[in-house]
């Protein structure tokens, strides 16, 4: 399938103003804000080629609402509220472009799958699988995580995606943050004083004093560690907020899952 063109900067500016009042299918629970890497700096798609932008069609353009990592040349890994309520038809992903905007391909889908366990309320399971219309033979896809063991507390990770850099500026570049992985102890702990669950299949990553975090618009999109995919973007209160953590789904205990589907 070739490049999808737009060459009238009219439609684009439409596309962006409409993009920004309808918002991005991203959890950002009490604090609210907007998904972004804060602090992160720019990078382009030939460092992480197996990420891509999850895009919705449903007017002039698509628009971007979530990351995902290729896991082979059909399937793409992201969260299941990415997917919620959505259609194959309605959704695209774009490709090989360092932009969620602009450049690379844009891919037709064929079946959208959340785990059957995922819950709204907790953002418990919030895994989501996604088959191309069509297999992808220049995909480059990342090493998903083997083993039952976690990385230990301080481990630096990778995180990346095209959510805002700031409250007010989106990023159509490729924005990247290296973040270390939090024990779950401590995570549970936070997040009991806030009242929100923190389940065995969520890891969190993060500084206690904040400053650097993904945010709306990067989820979905991976958490790398060791050149492994681990975590996919998920949760978080507010964004870069002192003593709260980004929440990531473990991709560890639904490994079974993914191969079942994908045969990955």
């Amino acid at each position: 399938m070739g490049t999808f063109q737009f060459n009238y900067q009219y439609l684009i500016l439409l596309c962006t103003v409409v993009s920004i009042l309808q918002g991005s299918a991203i959890v950002a629970k009490k604090g609210g804000g907007t998904y972004r890497i804060i602090n992160g700096t720019r990078s382009s798609i030939k460092e992480f080629p197996f990420l891509v932008s999850v895009q919705k069609f449903e007017s002039i353009l698509p628009s971007h609402i979530c990351g995902g990592a290729f896991i082979s040349s059909d399937w793409i890994l992201t969260a299941a509220h990415c997917l919620k309520n959505r259609l194959p038809m309605h959704v695209l992903i774009r490709v090989e472009s360092s932009y969620h905007d602009q450049g690379g391909t844009l891919l037709p889908v064929s079946q959208l799958i959340m785990h059957q366990e995922f819950r709204t309320e907790v953002d418990d399971y919030d895994y989501g699988l996604i088959k191309l219309s069509k297999t992808f033979r220049r995909a480059v896809p990342v090493n998903l995580k083997k083993g039952s063991r976690r990385f230990r507390s301080g481990e630096l990770c990778t995180v990346m995606g095209w959510g805002r850099t700031a409250s007010t500026s989106l990023s159509k570049q490729i924005q990247k943050a290296t973040v270390p992985i939090v024990s779950n102890k401590i995570c549970q702990d936070t997040f009991l004083e806030t009242g929100d669950e923190f389940t065995s299949r969520m890891l969190c990553a993060g500084y206690q004093k904040g400053g650097t975090d993904a945010c709306e618009g990067d989820s979905g999109g991976p958490l790398v560690c060791r050149r492994m995919l681990t975590g996919i973007s998920s949760w978080g209160l507010g964004c870069a907020e002192a003593d709260y953590y980004g929440v990531y789904s473990d991709v560890t205990p639904i490994r079974a899952w993914i191969r079942n589907h994908t045969g990955v």
